[in-house]
């Protein structure tokens, strides 16, 4: 976290809430669940005319014969209220079980603040904060890396085309272009994410952009404008700002990685497991601060048999001047299983009275 203000706040996300709907629907396409060509079936919710008044839309009509892929893009670059609905119902059957799954999957990455009302963010009961939404932004990114070309830099979109309308439909005289919303992909190195709008009082962005070997995310929420235009033209600008600071002043190098030593395994077929770093680790400091690197194992002083190879047991923590850098999790080396009965038994009988005499001091 490179900069902060507020980031406990909560705040009703507006259209960012289709990245969860998205991150959703790329897991599906990889479980091959779902497929980009699948044709999909849309119902009354997710017509055009049957979303919020003053709503982004795709343009869904009955009848239309759209893709998975093609609603994606709706509702990336158009910020269709409409397209989201349509992959809600095609992913889940319907849209409450869509939901349901996005707030299981909030709290599977462990987050207290995020809970979502619907999958376009459109209604209230929609909540995040800026600090747990640019942390699912950076995993978004980690686990969907291709979105950013398919999706989120693309500067515009056609719907309907012609093989979009039903059978007799006569043709569009030509096609119906929508801008991509965030105006940053057009010309400031920005390739994504997603903008939004709940009121006047709640512009929301999430932007992010890549110079060389680091990447920033930056997510705004709150953000005033007495009109579309006004919020719009804030957001960007704020969001631009952001970045071009983090670029400024700060730079991704590789980090050093002290000797990791080995923790003390109770109850186990050996009496301690080492430590494992995952490879690569890169830490995003200040050119001052590289200079005053300082790394800390944060562990415990024993653990219990079994253990598993890539379990996590401790955390390196890097710091610089007294601020908190970056953190990793410390992971087993290699598997250790329980020793027999009698060692156990043994071992039991040493902690209890470990346990005593730390007690009795």
């Amino acid at each position: 976290m490179l900069y902060e203000h507020n980031a406990d706040l909560e705040l009703p996300p507006a259209s960012l809430a289709k990245l969860m709907t998205l991150h959703l629907v790329y897991q599906k396409l990889s479980e091959r669940v779902i497929q980009r060509d699948d044709v999909v079936w849309f119902g009354p919710d997710a017509y055009a005319r049957h979303q919020e008044p003053g709503s982004s839309l795709m343009s869904l009509e009955p009848g239309q014969i759209v893709t998975v892929g093609e609603l994606m893009k709706g509702v990336a670059i158009q910020s269709g209220n409409d397209a989201a609905m349509a992959l809600a119902e095609f992913a889940a059957g319907s849209t409450g079980d869509f939901v349901g799954w996005m707030n299981e999957e909030s709290r599977f990455l462990g987050y207290r603040t995020s809970r979502y009302a619907d999958p376009a963010g459109v209604g209230p009961g929609s909540v995040v904060s800026a600090r747990e939404f640019a942390d699912f932004c950076r995993r978004y990114i980690a686990l969907h890396p291709g979105s950013l070309a398919e999706l989120h830099s693309l500067p515009e979109f056609e719907y309907p085309q012609a093989h979009n309308l039903p059978e007799g439909a006569l043709p569009l005289p030509q096609p119906v272009v929508t801008y991509n919303h965030n105006w940053l992909v057009r010309g400031f190195g920005v390739d994504g994410l997603k903008t939004g709008r709940y009121d006047d009082r709640n512009f929301t962005l999430a932007i992010t952009a890549r110079r060389g070997d680091l990447r920033l995310v930056a997510v705004l929420l709150g953000v005033p404008g007495a009109t579309v235009g006004e919020g719009s033209q804030r957001r960007s600008e704020d969001g631009l700002a952001l970045l071009s600071w983090g670029f400024r002043n700060f730079s991704t190098i590789a980090a050093a990685v002290p000797p990791l030593g080995a923790v003390r395994v109770w109850k186990g077929g050996v009496e301690e497991v080492a430590l494992a770093a995952p490879a690569g680790l890169r830490l995003t400091v200040r050119p001052s601060e590289a200079e005053h690197l300082v790394a800390e194992i944060e562990s415990p002083a024993a653990i219990v048999a079994p253990v598993r190879r890539g379990q996590k047991i401790a955390t390196l923590v890097y710091r610089a001047g007294g601020r908190e850098v970056a953190r990793f999790d410390l992971l087993a080396a290699t598997d250790v299983e329980e020793a027999g009965l009698f060692k156990r038994m043994w071992d039991a009988v040493r902690m209890g009275v470990g346990r005593l005499l730390g007690s009795a001091g």
